[in-house]
């Protein structure tokens, strides 16, 4: 039934192909003035990330290192009619949003800036001429980022990964913020563990606070078991919910939330009927010890 299954969302997958644009170059888009992004970038021998610099000691206008939430949901491109009124009760109280699945609309957009959210998207494709991919927004803007895009075997409709770097308050620290779509459509394994591969190469180059989150579409043993390896070479660990609101497909949880030298103060899933996802929502502060 599991593979009837599979297959039958492969189907719709290859469809749903025939009607998306896909950009010829990869990119970000974003609605201020910053570092932009190409596919090459992320993996430059002259990322900032390889040199781990430190912030200036005890700088002002980053992200309160003594508490800050993270909202992330795979919001199923915003296609339900009343998605946006969750998305605007979610974010109120968030510093950084990350969106899975985020489709580009004017409402989107007047959402998020009426925040005064700094938002970029990684775009994977364009439908009816509106971008998709996945999209982080912060309350500060990132000092770095860099994105790259991984296409589904089957469809050749890419998954995006947008990494992003932000000060935080009070310390000399960095927080790096890994936004992951990866891969559905594939039965061989070897195509997902490349594309966390790709995403491990980056951001191992920092060695401070982390956070790696998105859909992994984790929904067997194998792939759980990639995901679990590449996140313990990382040195990070899983948030854990009491009470477990996320989206399973074949048994598994596909959405994660991982963090590294940071602590969790509060976490949080909630049930929605807007999205074939459930968000999570995780309130964080720097260890002691980062």
């Amino acid at each position: 039934m599991a593979k009837n299954t599979l297959l039958h969302i492969i189907a719709i997958g290859l469809l749903l192909a025939a009607c998306v644009r896909i950009p010829g170059q990869h990119g970000t888009a974003g609605n201020y003035n910053g570092p932009g992004a190409s596919n090459t970038e992320c993996f430059s021998e002259d990322s900032i990330l390889a040199y781990n610099t430190p912030a200036a000691a005890q700088q002002i206008g980053g992200l309160n290192s003594r508490g800050f939430r993270v909202l992330n949901w795979n919001s199923y491109k915003g296609s339900n009619k009343i998605w946006q009124e969750d998305l605007e009760r979610l974010s109120s109280l968030s510093d950084l949003v990350l969106l899975q699945e985020g489709y580009l609309t004017d409402d989107l957009q007047d959402l998020l800036n009426k925040k005064q959210y700094n938002w970029d998207i990684a775009t994977a494709f364009a439908y009816n001429d509106i971008y998709a991919g996945v999209l982080t927004a912060s309350r500060i803007k990132p000092d770095f980022l860099c994105s790259f895009r991984a296409p589904e075997p089957l469809s050749g409709i890419p998954k995006t990964v947008l990494i992003t770097r932000y000060p935080l308050s009070g310390t000399d620290e960095y927080l790096v913020i890994a936004n992951i779509h990866m891969i559905n459509f594939s039965l061989d394994p070897s195509d997902y563990r490349a594309q966390l591969k790709k995403t491990a190469e980056v951001i191992s180059q920092h060695r401070g606070p982390l956070i790696i989150t998105g859909d992994f579409n984790s929904w067997n043993t194998e792939r759980m078991k990639i995901l679990a390896d590449i996140i313990q070479e990382l040195g990070a660990q899983e948030v854990v919910f009491d009470t477990d609101h996320r989206a399973t497909f074949m048994g598994q949880r596909v959405d994660h939330i991982f963090y590294r030298k940071l602590v969790p103060l509060e976490a949080l899933t909630e049930k929605v009927r807007t999205s074939d996802h459930n968000p999570m929502l995780v309130t964080f502060r720097l260890a002691d010890d980062a």
